[in-house]
Order: structure tokens, then sequence, then C-alpha cells
């Protein structure tokens, strides 16, 4: 029996977000940094889908802060 657990599990709250040019510089950073990850080990394919989340995450909320939304 397996037992799964969902990215959005650990979604406590909203991200406190910087300013969409720095949240976009760390958003390609992580891509850079997660581009060579196999898609044949879990951990790697873990490691990158858990950075990139997060970073979208950033980025959104950011997008939508300088939009004036969802504060």
């Amino acid at each position: 029996m397996s037992t799964n657990t969902t990215l959005s599990t650990y979604d406590d709250g909203d991200p406190t977000p910087l300013n969409v040019a720095n949240e976009l510089d760390m958003a390609a950073r992580v891509l850079s940094e997660t581009a060579n990850a196999s898609i044949f080990d879990d951990s790697d394919m873990i490691r990158s889908a858990v950075a990139l989340r997060m970073r979208l995450r950033g980025l959104a909320a950011a997008v939508l802060a300088e939009r004036g939304e969802g504060q």
C-alpha cells in the first residue's frame, strides 16, 4: 500500500513575492538548474517539481501583487 502526497500539501499560506523582475530571474535560474535533471531519476524529478512549483508560485504572486490583486 502506498501513500500519495501531492505537491500542494505543503502550500502553507501565500508566498511573499519579490518584485516581478527578481522573481523572473529566480525562475530562470531554477529552470537552468533543473534542465539536466534525469527523467529516470525519481529524486531528480521530485526536486525539480518542488523547485519549479515554488518559483512559479512566487512569480504568480508577484504578478498579482503588481496588478494590485491577491492582497
